[in-house]
């Protein structure tokens, strides 16, 4: 392995050759076979005609997306895994396993991390005096304590045995970190420390929320050892914020060498690309043994489902059995249940409205939402303050009421969908959090004559309904493929209790720099997917103590095959399997799952060339792999996107218990015949077997999802695996994308059909870009008009991170009228977290269209961009792109297309693909993009 990283580096050397004034960032040897460097547009155009590169991707900013959660999950139950893991003499609960958590640092004085306890045995910090409990750090481990701001190497022990940061990229960005951020792994955020403290924190550690006791708190696998890499920083422009993909890749592939088993992931990622560097890094990760929990987004309820590649462990966010309630009294009478944690009485307090005691030179509207220094300390002081949600932290708000003397908070939701969640946080004052439903009438009480209002504790609480879906999770298919379900498993997300960072002042912020001052320990409630991951990466954790030798695949397996089911806020049952995937973590019984669905790095590489995409290097050319259907990669979920009338999938299970066992399986899947291939598998110690799962529709809807289960079950044990089945009449992909610089090309793929007859094949286009050029600054909006004929088959808009300045940093959003100049109705639109934005419309009618552009985040010169636009049909004149294939198809057959063209190089290109039938009807297309820019 060293020389074949010796060989990589002289290899990324001679590329480097190219462009010797060039600033490299990073070189990474295990996870990713590359570098990053600061490159000018003419550079990068370099390396890329080289041939001695594979890819080059601008380095992207990524977003960051328990008392009570360990007992919710049954692990501290008598007969639970905890106790388990205890009786096997196996230490004790994730003892010895080393937990990578990826995120943005670590505050150190929480005693979660600390490796003593006080002479009551409760976990006491690094800084305080104690007997230790931990032994060394396993020898394995290869890893270092970086010092840095704030940060020195005492501060890591037995338990928290590392910790790195990664500022390179950021600092090359040009962004700034905020003053209170540490250029070291000191969390300047809170959220690294929570999600470390969740995954595998210690247990008995009493936590304490802006100074108030918020109960005991333990980490899911308590005795594990963390390591913590920080990646993500808090900047002066919230728009550069965030968690830079070359940083990013650097730490993984640290983690990896120094020797982790599992990382945790609580940040965005892609939703649609296999090939993504971090993804690709995971995919070596997941070779080299280490398993990976990765959040599923906080975009729900819309499909964004993100991490969709299936070395992975997706993980969506859902509720548990903490209840935080009170009742908000009027002096009317009206009553009104809201999210709070004040579990006491406050009767007949003087009620106001915010927006009526606005500070001197503030303006109403901000003093509605409560802003810092917002509110009129004498019309707010020993009052009930009436808020309004939004634009700053629901925390921030009460902060801001306690600072003029208020001496509690209503705060009301404006907005419907996710935003109108209900969140029981840790105010500064006593608070009451209500939906939208009840905002106008707590207003216009607020403005009566001598309004008063009370908070007290729900006199009959509901029973609580638990696990649900969170609104704000992101929810599949998946995007880059229907056939890998995403997200895979859900798990607590929404009121989490966990380590945080202390509030500090600049003057505390100072002396902790120069060794002065200790802070005291903290935590928080956060929600989001970035805190179910952590419990999925813990729960991960205590498997691989229990069985060392499983891969991440089987560990993933036995995850998704014993879950519990997830419901409805009413208690029925949540029948959409794309906000959980297989269901709700259920660690005890995964512990012992009867049979495992396992998948190698070359199962994964020849899913990938059945994608017709390239694996990473080291993995084995598609020569020597071959490649699978997507739906027959050997996952614990059966997914079928596109199924044209019927499909067979194929699955391989092996026996992971100590006795021999006979399975027999059954399904349900509504609206579909479905037979399994043996139905009976009698399986020795460690063997395995292959079997089948036949899918015939009957009277399941064209179009759309049908969603059941496949179960084998001994008699004892559930294996159970999700089973969803799409039919569809003809399958096509939707895009195909040449990036080679030749103007000249040709590509293949496949179609599917599910009729028997003639198929027509006709290509338009190929078309180049219409570059318009254009200035925008923060807040403002440029529109250019389009005209679009009669005949159009489709039409594109884009905008391009190269072409816009600033690139990743600037942040523009488009959209896309039915007018000119951004009048009429709007069409589409895309706003993203950077500048890459694109607006399709199939078969537009014909007319005046206008995209406009808005600069959502941009220098304060403004920012320049280019434009791309394509209007594809009517056919005139001779067409460049060329396709051919079979005059005739079959039900449930598969067939080869054939594209070719020959265009001016140093453009980007745009045409499109019909399929048309034996009625003359179209029945697919396929859009091509051919980028040789």
């Amino acid at each position: 392995m060293r020389a074949y990283v010796r060989h990589l580096d002289i290899q990324r050397s001679s590329v480097l050759a190219r462009v010797p004034a060039t600033t490299v960032l990073h070189r990474y040897n295990l996870t990713f076979n590359g570098f990053a460097a600061q490159l000018t547009e003419a550079e990068a155009k370099t390396l890329k005609g080289s041939g001695l590169v594979v890819s080059i991707t601008e380095s992207e900013v990524r977003k960051l997306d328990t008392t009570g959660t360990p007992a919710f999950l049954g692990l501290s139950a008598p007969g639970g895994l905890w106790s388990k893991l205890d009786a096997a003499s196996r230490n004790v609960k994730g003892e010895d396993v080393i937990v990578g958590v990826i995120d943005s640092g670590v505050w150190p004085e929480n005693a979660s991390f600390g490796d003593k306890v006080d002479v009551n045995g409760k976990p006491v910090a690094y800084n305080q005096a104690g007997t230790l409990v931990y032994g060394a750090p396993p020898a394995r481990w290869l890893g270092t304590c970086q010092a840095g701001e704030g940060f020195n190497a005492t501060m890591c022990n037995n338990k928290l045995i590392g910790a790195r940061y990664y500022v390179a990229a950021f600092d090359s960005s040009g962004a700034i970190r905020i003053p209170l951020e540490y250029a070291s792994p000191r969390d300047g955020g809170g959220h690294g420390t929570h999600t470390a403290s969740t995954a595998g924190g210690n247990s008995g550690v009493d936590a304490v929320v802006n100074g108030s006791p918020a109960g005991v708190m333990s980490g899911i696998a308590p005795r594990a050892r963390l390591a913590t890499y920080k990646v993500c920083w808090e900047a002066t422009v919230s728009t550069a914020t965030g968690c830079y993909t070359a940083d990013m890749l650097m730490a993984i592939d640290d983690a990896v060498a120094d020797g982790v088993d599992v990382i945790n992931f609580s940040i965005s990622g892609t939703k649609t690309n296999f090939l993504d560097p971090v993804e690709i890094a995971y995919f070596n990760a997941a070779a080299a043994n280490v398993f990976v929990a990765a959040s599923a987004g906080n975009s729900g309820p819309g499909n964004e489902v993100a991490h969709m590649s299936p070395w992975l462990t997706t993980v969506a966010a859902s509720t548990h059995d903490r209840q935080a309630l009170a009742e908000l009294t009027l002096g009317d009478g009206s009553k009104f249940t809201g999210a709070s944690v004040f579990g006491g009485t406050l009767l007949n307090l003087p009620m106001v409205l915010a927006s009526t005691i606005p500070a001197p030179g503030a303006s109403p509207a901000d003093a509605l939402r409560c802003f810092a220094g917002t509110l009129s300390a004498t019309a707010a002081a020993g009052k009930m303050v009436v808020c309004d949600r939004g634009a700053t932290a629901r925390v921030d708000k009460s902060a801001e009421v306690k600072r003029v003397g208020g001496l509690a908070m209503v705060l009301t939701n404006v907005a419907t969908g996710a935003a109108d969640s209900l969140v029981a946080d840790f105010h500064s004052v006593p608070s009451v959090h209500l939906p939208l439903a009840n905002r106008a009438a707590v207003h216009a009480y607020a403005l009566a004559p001598s309004p008063t209002g009370s908070i007290s504790p729900l006199a009959n609480p509901p029973a609580v309904v638990a696990p649900v879906m969170a609104g704000f999770s992101s929810r599949g298919p998946n995007k880059a493929n229907a056939n890998i379900l995403k997200p895979d498993i859900t798990g607590p997300g929404v009121d989490v209790i966990a380590g945080y960072i202390a509030s500090l002042t600049q003057a505390q912020h100072d002396a902790l720099l120069l060794g002065t001052f200790i802070p005291p320990p903290n935590a928080n409630s956060l929600s989001g997917t970035s805190m179910s991951s952590p419990h999925v990466a813990g729960a991960a954790a205590l498997l691989k103590q229990l069985y060392p030798t499983w891969s991440p695949s089987a560990i993933k397996s036995a995850m998704m095959t014993s879950t519990n089911d997830v419901k409805l806020a009413s208690g029925a049952p949540d029948l959409d399997r794309f906000g959980y995937g297989a269901g709700h973590m259920n660690p005890n019984v995964s512990a012992n799952p009867g049979l495992v669905y396992d998948a190698s790095p070359a199962d994964y590489g020849r899913f990938l060339c059945g994608l017709g995409l390239a694996p990473p290097v080291g993995t084995g050319t598609c020569a020597f792999l071959g490649s699978i259907q997507p739906w027959n990669l050997n996952l614990a979920s059966l997914t079928a996107a596109e199924v044209p009338g019927a499909l067979t999938l194929t699955r391989k299970v092996r026996n992971v218990t100590g006795a021999t066992g006979t399975y027999v399986a059954s399904t349900s899947l509504p609206g579909w015949n479905v037979v399994v291939t043996p139905a009976n598998l009698t399986l020795t110690p460690g063997a395995t077997s292959s079997f089948t799962v036949a899918l015939t529709r009957t009277s399941a809807t064209v179009g759309a999802w049908t969603f059941g289960n496949l179960t084998w079950t001994d008699g004892v044990r559930q294996v159970r695996s999700p089973l969803s089945a799409r039919a569809i009449g003809f399958v096509a992909p939707a895009q195909v994308t040449d990036t080679r610089v030749s103007g000249k090309g040709t590509k293949v793929f496949t179609v599917v059909s599910a009729y028997t007859g003639s198929l027509s094949v006709v290509a338009t286009g190929l078309v180049p870009a219409t570059r318009s050029a254009g200035d925008v600054g923060q807040g403002a909006t440029q529109c250019f008009d389009f005209s679009v004929a009669a005949g159009a088959q489709v039409a594109r808009f884009q905008l391009f991170n190269a072409d816009t300045l600033g690139g990743s940093a600037t942040d523009l959003d488009l959209e896309v009228f039915n007018g000119p100049g951004g009048t009429g109705t709007s069409v589409g639109a895309s706003g993203g977290s950077t500048s890459d934005e694109v607006v399709t419309l199939r078969a537009p009618a014909a007319g005046g269209y206008s995209a406009c552009v808005t600069g959502f985040a941009t220098p304060a010169t403004g920012a320049t961009y280019t434009l791309s636009s394509w209007v594809v049909g009517p056919a005139v004149g001779v067409q460049t792109l060329k396709a051919s294939g079979p005059t005739s198809v079959y039900a449930g057959g598969s067939a080869s297309i054939g594209l070719g063209w020959s265009v001016p190089a140093g453009k980007r290109y745009f045409g499109n693909v019909r399929f048309i039938d034996n009625t003359s009807a179209v029945i697919g297309s396929t859009l091509v993009v051919v980028d040789n820019h």
